[in-house]
């Protein structure tokens, strides 16, 4: 009995596998070639390429104000917020101490000077006693030769002399040493007045005080740093943002390029400023490296004060009018259950209209296709036909050039032959033009190529190919290809299960 239980459980449990594996079996069946087609259509439209940063907002130019000198605040005449001119007088140290140097400078100068006199008057009485040396010593010389005066006589006579000349050489050293003393003293009452003229701390620019560190009666110490007494901004109409970017956003940001940003405080306001400048020294924090940008921007109404934060979106790249696709259609690759439904691009024209080739226009950014070079410059660069002329010059010579270097095994070399027409135009092309064409080139370096799925009018799936330009969160544009606004490019297949 046992056993025929058994054997019944046994077969029940094969008979429920059996009916799952149809189920699901029949489940796989009933859905191949159930698959739904998710498509966007390609526009003209704006395509804007951002990088988002943060930085603090400051003035353009901060001046921290310090004492040079130690002592007691006697006065602060300044306050937070107040506006101050160059010059003006914003605090006081007490001045005692330093009126004391320049009285005890000026005794020492008076000293100095009077000793100068001292020594002026002892040369004149040398000089006085060195010709009265001199008489005699003439005299007794004249003497000697009659043979009235002793030998004797005469040398005391030029003992005296040489005396005399010597006290004149040694009141004039006198003299010189008490002139570099005077100078000395003039020098030390020269710097004790200083001293007391920078007890009035004054402003030295036109500003703003955004900041008060000290208070009336504080004593200030300076023995190895001045103390920072006030922070004066010069000018809160500008302010200049510090953005901090990240080292793979820095390459496509430079100078010129337009900022919009808001802060915390004014959350609706949009703001906008300009690049001002690209530091070059990096910043890494946590094998994070980033440069700092800085910003500039007008202050309407001064709302914007110094520490706010900042939130940005660098403008990178914009395009107006220009043909783009949906960056979803740029990922979509089919999948197997697609087959037998797509078209590769050698047979794109197959059951559809003809693209790219005889009979049908090449479509795509700004005309798509290969358009002659000059062609481009001419309507990009608005040249004149003489210029338009000698640039054709330039690129067949440039062209030839490298295709003969090619032949001789070197191969094509597209940087040489981008370096020989750089240097041709240079000559055809005025300032403005050659640095919109190389900005143009650079541009130009900076698309790629990728490849977009388009449901055609007969459901097919064909493929083209396209080069791409700048992208943002939604869109890329496309810069050239077999493409056209109102193609149907597939974002998604997904297997519809009944």
């Amino acid at each position: 009995m046992l056993e025929n239980r058994r054997w019944v459980m046994a077969l029940v449990a094969v008979a429920v596998l059996a009916l799952a594996g149809w189920w699901f079996l029949g489940r796989s069946e009933g859905s191949a070639g159930a698959v739904q087609i998710e498509t966007t259509a390609t526009t003209t439209g704006e395509v804007r390429r951002i990088v988002a940063a943060s930085g603090a907002v400051r003035a353009l130019v901060t001046v921290e104000v310090g004492s040079q000198l130690s002592g007691q605040l006697a006065e602060v005449l300044v306050d937070f917020n107040d506006t101050v001119e160059e010059g003006q007088v914003i605090a006081r140290l007490d001045p005692q101490t330093y009126e004391t140097r320049v009285r005890e400078a000026e005794a020492s100068r008076a000293t100095a000077l009077a000793s100068l006199a001292l020594q002026r008057a002892t040369l004149t009485r040398v000089r006085a006693n060195t010709r009265t040396a001199q008489l005699n010593f003439d005299r007794t010389e004249t003497l000697s030769e009659r043979g009235n005066a002793s030998a004797a006589a005469l040398d005391n006579a030029r003992a005296t002399l040489d005396a005399a000349l010597a006290d004149v050489t040694v009141a004039q050293a006198q003299i010189s040493n008490a002139q570099a003393v005077l100078a000395q003293r003039d020098a030390t009452l020269e710097g004790a007045r200083i001293d007391l003229e920078r007890t009035t701390i004054r402003s030295p620019i036109n500003g703003i005080v955004v900041d008060r560190a000290v208070d009336e009666g504080q004593t200030v110490a300076a023995s190895l740093s001045a103390p920072v007494l006030f922070t004066i901004a010069q000018d809160l109409g500008q302010v200049q943002i510090d953005a901090q970017v990240d080292e793979a956003d820095i390459g496509q940001i430079a100078e010129g390029q337009p900022v919009n940003f808001t802060v915390d405080a004014y959350p609706d306001m949009q703001l906008t400023g300009l690049v001002d400048q690209i530091r070059l020294s990096p910043t890494a924090l946590n094998n994070v490296v980033t440069y700092t940008v800085v910003i500039t921007a007008a202050n309407p109404g001064q709302r914007l004060l110094p520490g706010m934060t900042a939130n940005m979106d660098i403008v990178t790249g914009e395009r107006e009018g220009v043909l783009r696709v949906s960056n979803a259609a740029l990922r979509f690759r089919p999948s197997p259950a697609l087959e037998g439904r797509t078209r590769p691009v050698e047979a794109a024209s197959e059951g559809g209209p003809r693209r790219g080739g005889e009979g049908g226009p090449r479509r795509g950014g700004e005309g798509g296709g290969r358009r002659n070079p000059v062609d481009r410059l001419t309507e990009q660069l608005d040249l004149t036909p003489e210029q338009a002329e000698s640039a054709s010059t330039v690129f067949r010579s440039a062209f030839g050039r490298v295709q003969a270097a090619a032949q001789e095994g070197g191969g094509f070399d597209r940087a040489a032959l981008q370096a020989e027409i750089d240097r041709g135009l240079q000559s055809v092309l005025t300032p403005e033009q050659m640095q919109r064409y190389r900005a143009l080139a650079r541009e130009a370096a900076n698309t790629r190529s990728a490849t977009v799925w388009v449901q055609e009018a007969d459901g097919m799936l064909a493929e083209r190919r396209v080069r791409l330009g700048i992208s943002d969160n939604q869109h890329t544009e496309v810069v050239a290809g077999d493409l056209a606004e109102g193609d149907l490019a597939v974002t998604r297949a997904r297997e519809v299960r009944e």
